[in-house]
Parts: structure tokens; C-alpha cells; sequence
């Protein structure tokens, strides 16, 4: 009967997301996963093909985490990439949004994940000001990237906003692109 596996691929990757939300993803190396996990780095290997395979399985559980955060952090346990609990995650969050949000074809490997969350943001505009789907699409893309180019400065240090600022920024934002839809 063979020896069962100690360290499973399940760990390898929740260690993985540790360090992420830690120290970032260009931390996550196969000597400080096995340092991590107190073995060798034999079943990492024996587990992924290499940091490419392992990036894409961790994909999934970053978008896991970042909607567990942004469901308790709204007030009405809804997703909205454009309202301040999207800045807080940024703030709390720096090393795990810069993952997510902020490296290169980031959107293109996470879309498929966010797509939900979008396509609800969508049709609760459609609903709220009887506006067509790309119109409603149009709105979302307009809100989502005010925000993030706030929280990106917040995630990344690039200024020192504090949350009273960012939060006037934001209403001051909402309010001019929601005004032509409100009656």
C-alpha cells in the first residue's frame, strides 16, 4: 500500500494564499512553500507542473476570499466593485487586490470569476433606473474605474488618502454619473 501523501495539493495552495495576502505573490517561491509547510520541496513538484499551474489554481481562491470580504464588509451582503467596501479591501487587503486587480492580464484570468458580481451590479442598475443592459454595462465600467483608481493609490501607497477622503471622492463620483439616471 503506498505511503499517504503528508502535504496535499489543497495545503500547498492554501499556504500559497497565505503568503499572497503576506508578503505577495512574487513571495510564493517553491523553497518558501516548503519552508512554509516544514518539508522538502518534493511535493510541491510532485503536486504542480510549475508556478504558472499553481498561479491559476490559486486564482480561485484569491476571488473566494475577496467575495467573503466584500459580502460581510457590505451592508446588505451584496458585491459592488464600486463602493467603499471595494477601497477597504484594497486598504486591507494591498497584497491580495494588487494580485487580483493590478498585474498584467490579471482581468483576462479573473473575469470568468467576477463576471457574477458584474452582471448583478449590472442588472440592479437596469432595475433601478429602467436603463438598457449596455447602458447599465456602461455605468458599471464608469463607477468600477473611479474606484479603482482610488483604491489602487490606497493599495499600492501611492498617497496617503485616508478613508473620509476616499469615501467623499467616491459619493462625489457616484453622484455625477448616477445624476442623468435618477428622476
Amino acid at each position: 500500500m503506498p505511503a499517504k501523501k503528508q502535504i496535499t495539493h489543497d495545503m500547498i495552495l492554501e499556504v500559497s494564499l497565505k503568503i499572497l495576502k503576506e508578503k505577495g505573490f512574487e513571495a510564493i517561491t517553491v523553497k518558501e512553500l516548503a519552508k512554509s509547510l516544514h518539508c522538502s520541496t518534493q511535493p510541491i513538484y510532485l503536486s504542480f507542473t510549475g508556478m504558472d499551474e499553481l498561479r491559476n489554481e490559486l486564482i480561485p481562491l484569491a476571488v473566494r476570499e475577496f467575495r467573503t470580504v466584500m459580502e460581510k464588509g457590505s451592508p446588505d451582503g451584496a458585491i459592488r466593485l464600486y463602493d467603499r467596501t471595494y477601497i477597504r479591501f484594497a486598504q486591507n487587503e494591498p497584497r491580495l487586490f494588487c494580485f487580483l486587480f493590478m498585474r498584467a492580464n490579471a482581468f483576462t484570468q479573473t473575469k470568468r470569476l467576477l463576471f457574477p458580481i458584474i452582471d448583478q451590479s449590472v442588472k440592479e442598475f437596469i432595475t433601478l433606473y429602467g436603463i438598457s443592459y449596455e447602458e447599465a454595462d456602461n455605468l458599471h465600467d464608469h463607477l468600477w474605474m473611479h474606484t479603482h483608481g482610488i483604491a489602487s493609490m490606497i493599495a499600492t501607497d501611492f498617497c496617503d488618502w485616508n478613508m473620509e477622503k476616499a469615501e467623499h471622492m467616491l459619493t462625489e463620483c457616484k453622484e455625477a454619473f448616477l445624476k442623468k439616471y435618477e428622476k
